[in-house]
């Protein structure tokens, strides 16, 4: 019963491109200034389908200090769910107060295997679906400006210090997609044209980046609707993280016992967090009249390693293996 939690958590611990092809509208276009144009009381709707594969190799260190334990996770999923955006004021002109909740979420193919143990997502009731979704997502909170570039962030009601964290309005596929698109430039632009932007975020004493380019392809109809399609691309460098780093970054939510099962680590325990660099390829069909993204697909990677070291009843050290991909593709509710 225990290893069936942990695989139903597994597979939704993945939550967190490609692109369709429409016929250009053929029609020329005139340059201008893009943003979001959202008002207060405004609530958006996406319906969000999300395919992701993911392969964690534990390795014969780990085994060898606990037998129980399988040398690989394989976990292969495919789910739908609802992202549902409440809009409002923000404290200052020009600025939105967003949050966001998750419902109607269905698992759909896939399963989770670890070493003889395997569930597939047709067996899991859509009870348990709802207990593990609520238990795990945080009531999430953020004020953007009309060009989408993020002013602060609550998770659980306690403000944080997000910099570029989210890298502009995109929360990326690390809890369910995008809602805004991306960051827009200032001044005018037209189909054809590029810009760049970038997001920094510091865990301790290392600063992880982002650097985002962003291109108008062109004019194009989607869901109906007449809108510019904008490719941008994200680029992370390779970063460690270790494990006062994260307790530095959890300090400011509240303390390390916010986050559930870490709170007993004792002053032996060590982790590092190393990531590959990672490339996330996101296509938005804006809508520039109505200055909101109708349509989004997002393909991203991980390719990460970590390392840790005394873990209560475990003697030595052990790293596990990280490689997986995401891809999610977003409608907006018209």
């Amino acid at each position: 019963m225990k290893m069936r939690s942990m695989l139903i958590v597994a597979a939704l611990a993945l939550v967190g491109g490609a692109c369709g092809s429409s016929p250009d509208t053929g029609s020329p276009t005139a340059a201008r200034a893009l943003a979001y144009s959202l008002t207060g009381d405004q609530v958006l709707t996406y319906h969000a389908d999300i395919e992701s594969n993911m392969t964690t190799d534990f390795g014969d260190t780990l085994a060898s200090l606990d037998s129980s334990m399988p040398s690989t996770m394989m976990t292969q999923l495919g789910m739908a769910m609802d992202l549902t955006y409440h809009i409002g004021d923000g404290p200052t002109p020009g600025s939105y107060r967003v949050a966001m909740t998750v419902g109607n979420m269905e698992l759909g193919s896939g399963s989770v295997e670890m070493g003889s143990e395997r569930v597939d997502l047709s067996d899991i009731s859509q009870s348990e679906v709802d207990a593990a979704l609520q238990a795990q997502m945080p009531e999430f909170v953020y004020v953007i400006d009309e060009k989408g570039e993020i002013v602060s962030v609550e998770v659980d009601g306690i403000g944080i210090d997000v910099q570029g964290l989210l890298g502009g309005t995109s929360t990326g596929v690390m809890n369910g997609g995008q809602m805004f698109g991306p960051e827009l430039p200032e001044g005018e632009v037209n189909v054809g044209d590029s810009w760049t932007t970038a997001s920094r975020q510091e865990f301790g004493d290392n600063l992880v980046v982002t650097e985002v380019t962003h291109k108008i392809l062109r004019r194009e109809e989607h869901g109906g609707v007449d809108t510019w399609l904008i490719k941008s691309d994200a680029k992370t460098d390779a970063y460690t993280i270790t494990w006062e780093d994260m307790t530095a970054m959890f300090e400011t939510m509240g303390g390390i016992g916010q986050v559930q099962g870490m709170e007993d680590m004792p002053a032996s325990f060590q982790m590092a967090m190393r990531s590959s660099p990672s490339v996330t390829t996101t296509y938005t069909w804006l809508d520039p009249e109505q200055g909101l993204a109708i349509g989004v697909e997002t393909s991203g990677n991980t390719v990460m390693t970590m390392e840790m070291e005394g873990i209560p009843g475990m003697v030595g050290s052990f790293s596990l293996d990280i490689d997986g991909s995401t891809h999610v593709a977003m409608e907006l509710d018209l």
